[in-house]
């Protein structure tokens, strides 16, 4: 009789025990009007499905050594309140907004979000890069047409980077790809993202004489492009600059990044990679932003020249200048004077010839401005102190 009785509590205790178990592995995938790409039938037979993400039970070492799988959704835009899906653990989900472009997951515990401002990019313009981890990533990088980019922690947890899109990338679709290392395995992670015609001004606005622009000439802009690539290289260990930029001085907008420009007969040819701000000799001239001195020397054909790093492989340059009231190492604050507007090098007028430099690629000073504006030839900007 006893052992009729201890047999009959061993057999509620295992019905008990496999009542929980099941219970704690059928946990039900929330719905969702998002619909997921097919599937192998016999595979999900073969596999148990796993818990929640905001299962409380299971430890973050569990959640790390789980394989990673990726189940990918899509889902046609016709309304901007819909919510993304919810996460599971092991699992990378994407889902793509009207909004902007983003990936939000939770890849085997380690990244919570990765996001760009966008998914559309104009030739000449930049994209900011978020991502949100819990543990450090291993030896991130980003492959971004055809460059590779650091990531900069911005904040606990957080990583942050700018990257370029160059005024010469084709129109088209690419991908943004994240790459890491977990446990000496290689990982990544791919955005889509869409080029689009920067819409720039066909029109030549060169006007050099003939006996100006000589094949010497040429030749000296080009050896004195191996100044600028120096600076370029020249890199602070933390990022300086702070939220947006400042135009560097008041003045009318005599040329415009993007645009054309054809040289005796097609004897040289190549586009604007900057904007021109012209104004009377001696104009102020200030530090859109906070950085070091990289570069400042009297060039020949660039003339007086500065080059100002902020951080993040982002270098901005100032040429043509009068008189330089900085050196080279010096800090800078925005706002701060640097130099003075001028006409020395080879120009058709007193102007500031400034340009932006993302890893060592040209890109639309505009794009930095808190307005962004859309400027044309001829228009006026004007400096504005920045607020202290």
């Amino acid at each position: 009789m006893v052992s009729a009785v201890q047999k009959l509590r061993s057999l509620s205790l295992l019905l008990f025990i496999a009542a929980c178990f099941t219970h704690r592995f059928s946990i039900p995938f929330e719905q969702n009007i998002l619909a997921a790409d097919p599937v192998d039938e016999k595979a999900n037979k073969e596999t148990e499905p796993l818990p929640v993400a905001h299962e409380p039970s299971i430890s973050l070492e569990r959640r790390l050594d789980r394989s990673s799988k990726i189940i990918e959704f899509k889902r046609t835009i016709s309304d901007e309140t819909l919510k993304p899906v919810m996460l599971r653990l092991d699992y990378e989900i994407r889902s793509f907004d009207a909004s902007q472009t983003s990936v939000v997951s939770l890849i085997n515990g380690l990244i919570q979000r990765i996001s760009m401002d966008k998914d559309t990019y104009h030739q000449g313009e930049i994209a900011n890069l978020n991502i949100t981890v819990i543990l450090p990533l291993e030896n991130p990088k980003i492959n971004f047409l055809y460059r590779t980019y650091n990531l900069y922690l911005i904040a606990p947890n957080t990583y942050n980077t700018v990257l370029a899109v160059p005024m010469n990338a084709e129109p088209g679709d690419y991908i943004m790809t994240l790459r890491y290392q977990k446990k000496n395995e290689p990982k990544k992670i791919e955005m889509p993202f869409t080029v689009i015609p920067g819409g720039f001004s066909e029109e030549d606005t060169a006007d050099l004489d003939i006996s100006i622009l000589t094949e010497e000439t040429l030749e000296m802009l080009k050896y004195e492009g191996n100044y600028f690539a120096r600076a370029y290289g020249k890199n602070p260990d933390s990022i300086l600059y702070d939220s947006d930029f400042i135009w560097p001085c008041s003045g009318t907008i005599t040329g415009l990044f993007g645009t054309p420009r054809r040289y005796n007969e097609d004897l040289d040819k190549w586009s604007h990679k900057a904007v021109d701000i012209a104004n009377v000799v001696g104009t102020k001239v200030y530090a859109p932003n906070h950085g070091i001195v990289v570069m400042a020397r009297n060039l020949e054909v660039h003339g007086k020249s500065i080059v100002i790093a902020h951080g993040q492989k982002i270098h901005t340059l100032y040429i043509h200048l009068d008189s330089l009231c900085v050196e080279k190492g010096d800090k800078v604050k925005k706002g701060q004077c640097i130099g003075r507007l001028g006409r020395t090098g080879l120009c058709t007028g007193p102007n500031l010839h400034w340009g932006f430099v993302v890893n060592r690629v040209h890109v639309d000073p505009r794009y930095w401005i808190k307005e962004k504006p859309e400027i044309k030839k001829g228009q006026w900007i004007q400096y504005k102190k920045p607020e202290d």
